[in-house]
């Protein structure tokens, strides 16, 4: 169990770090185009193109990580991200910057993977959600700091001494990733079951793939949008007071309260879950969630707008973190990569989806129809939780 615990901080730690290149660059590509040298219309393109190539690269991953073990994946999945996140800095354009976040693409699916089956080694039943916030803790420091510390550090520094140094700090990693005791679970080196037979079919419920869509779906629906309602919506309201803050800065403001709520409420979700069951605290946040997007709809006072907001991101958090810990629990032993790949799927085409749908619908008719999207998604898994058919397939 200390070998575990050991793996589990330094996976953790590895994935934390090479996280930091690629959430700084969401926070600065956008307002420093020039550094770059790409166009307006290039930046959705290479902000989305990390998450399209993992459709195909994540069940890669799985296989790849069947195959070779977790060590060797994991190392080179480190050392290509380290490279690629120097490599942000390099001004060669367009073309350079889509093949970089192609092949982050692929080292995420892997370093994604390495995260979640250490989770699952060293936890059990009793103390999953748990131990998945705090992996969703750790990492999302690494995503946050990269965006807090590094604009700070593009403005001091400018963005290629940056970019560098994050680089550097990722290849930290490599020996975090060599020295981590991969090798303590034989369940993960080899396509055969714990008690030597075979492999547990790894087909899921109808329900997990599902909630691995619809719930990551919502939430980037809802997260999307938070730009627009402040701008047509919350400040509006807020004319009358004496502020300065404009719809950037609000805007900012609510989402990075989101990304301090995953530090918080993830670990406490989890915990929770752990105490009462995940089916049960999962039904009681979707429900949750309906109730504040339909409030999201229906009120036009500025005040309610953001407090049901800042709800809905804690509820989406902890939904999040739910599905994850319940698709731990359903991975079949000796097959958890690919299972936990397949299920990294689901999750990024509702994570790709979302933001589309979502501006769609807003754009054609308004909110109110991204909300009744949003609470049909819910509604479906609600009815899925209430019907059953999640069966366990690890064994104790």
């Amino acid at each position: 169990m200390l070998r575990r615990r050991r793996r589990f901080i330094m996976v953790s730690a590895t994935v934390a770090l090479s996280l930091l290149g690629d959430s700084l660059l969401y926070a600065v590509l956008p307002a420093r185009l020039e550094d770059f040298q790409v166009l307006v219309w290039q930046v959705g393109l290479l902000l989305g193109a990390n998450r399209i190539i993992r459709l195909v690269t994540n069940e890669l991953a799985g296989r790849i990580i069947r195959r070779f073990g977790p060590r060797r994946p994991l190392v080179a999945a480190v050392v290509l991200g380290s490279l690629i996140t120097a490599g942000y800095a390099l001004p060669w354009g367009f073309w350079w910057l889509l093949a970089a976040r192609l092949l982050w693409g692929a080292c995420w699916s892997i370093l994604r993977v390495e995260g979640y089956i250490s989770a699952l080694s060293f936890s059990d039943r009793g103390n999953r959600g748990r131990i998945f916030g705090i992996y969703q803790a750790i990492t999302r420091t690494g995503s946050g700091g990269g965006v807090l510390v590094g604009g700070f550090l593009c403005d001091l520094w400018g963005i290629k001494p940056t970019f560098a140094l994050f680089g550097l700090l990722a290849a930290g990693g490599i020996i975090l990733a060599a020295g981590a005791p991969l090798k303590d679970d034989k369940r993960l080196e080899a396509p055969e079951a714990a008690d030597g037979g075979a492999v547990p079919h790894i087909g899921a419920p109808l329900l997990l793939w599902f909630c691995a869509f619809a719930l990551p779906m919502t939430e980037q629906m809802i997260a999307n949008l938070t730009g627009r309602l402040a701008v047509e919506r919350i400040l509006p309201g807020m004319a009358g007071l004496p502020l300065t803050v404009g719809a950037a800065g609000l805007t900012g403001l609510l989402l990075s309260i989101r990304s301090i709520q995953t530090l918080v409420i993830g670990p406490v979700a989890g915990l929770i879950s752990d105490r009462i069951g995940r089916k049960r605290l999962l039904g009681v946040v979707c429900a949750m969630q309906i109730l504040l997007i339909g409030g999201l709809a229906l009120n036009t006072a500025w005040y309610l707008i953001i407090l049901f907001l800042l709800l809905q991101f804690a509820a989406a958090v902890s939904a999040r973190l739910l599905i994850v810990a319940l698709a731990g629990d359903l991975a079949p032993v000796g097959d958890e990569a690919l299972f936990m790949s397949r299920f990294s799927t689901f999750v990024d085409l509702g994570t790709a989806l979302g933001p589309v749908a979502a501006f769609s619908l807003y754009a054609a008719w308004g909110f109110e129809y991204v909300a009744v999207l949003a609470v049909c998604l819910l509604l479906s898994v609600l009815l899925l939780l209430s019907a059953g058919g999640l069966r366990t397939m690890r064994k104790a």
